[in-house]
């Protein structure tokens, strides 16, 4: 079936649509991670090292682009393709972002990337530096290809060099897999720079997680490029 195809054209066009004439001057991004795992608001994806390649296309406040994770072994559990587009408003309380993300796992070979069921589109909204604190709030909600509309908020706090994290659902979710409201994502992270030359540098992050609910715990080191 074509139908998520023509949704997901749908709201993109429908983002460029409500922001016609930005004046902003237009920046077109590639970005590459290489990741030790990928973790997912607690959850482990391919139980291997990740590649995660980025397009991104960037005009005034507004933000569309896709972004993937290959596990290096294969797994496809390690094997995602994401659309989004997002669009931030800064005000003098904050900067306020409202988003939606289009997350697929396709299979090589399966053949069903236009199949409504491959697709999960998660409408998120987020409020950062809150009254001029480091705070910040993520609320995202599920609306497709999940029973029961799983929800997650995260709060963030940014205290350089760290920031300290708590995310959870706050229901039982086939998403997170979780009975009830269940605390899934706990931790911090640091990053720094490091330059080879005048012209070449990357960033090394790395992250402690820690999800109560499922009693995992993972470091990751990473690399972006």
């Amino acid at each position: 079936m074509r139908k998520m195809y023509v949704r997901k054209v749908l709201l993109f066009a429908l983002a460029m649509g409500l922001f016609p004439a930005l004046p902003a001057a237009a920046q077109f991004s590639l970005d590459l991670d290489i990741m030790s795992r990928y973790v997912w608001r607690g959850a482990d994806f391919g139980n291997s090292p990740s590649i995660q390649p980025g397009i991104s296309y960037t005009v005034g406040g507004l933000e569309i682009g896709t972004w993937a994770a290959v596990a290096t072994t294969g797994n496809p559990d390690g094997y995602e393709v994401d659309w989004f587009a997002a669009y931030t408003f800064e005000t003098d309380a904050g900067d306020i972002g409202i988003s939606l993300t289009d997350y697929t796992f396709p299979v090589p070979g399966a053949g069903d990337y236009f199949d409504s069921d491959s697709h999960y589109i998660e409408a998120g909204l987020e409020y950062s530096g809150i009254a001029g604190t480091p705070l910040s709030i993520f609320a995202g909600m599920f609306l497709t290809d999940n029973d029961n509309n799983s929800v997650y908020l995260e709060l963030g706090y940014d205290a350089e060099p760290l920031h300290f994290f708590v995310g959870m659902t706050p229901a039982e979710s086939d998403m997170y897999v979780t009975s009830g409201p269940a605390v899934i994502n706990v931790g911090f992270g640091s990053g720094k720079t490091i330059s080879v030359s005048d012209t070449f540098s990357f960033d090394v992050t790395y992250d402690v997680i820690l999800n109560p609910y499922a009693e995992d715990l993972f470091f990751l080191v990473g690399i972006s490029l």
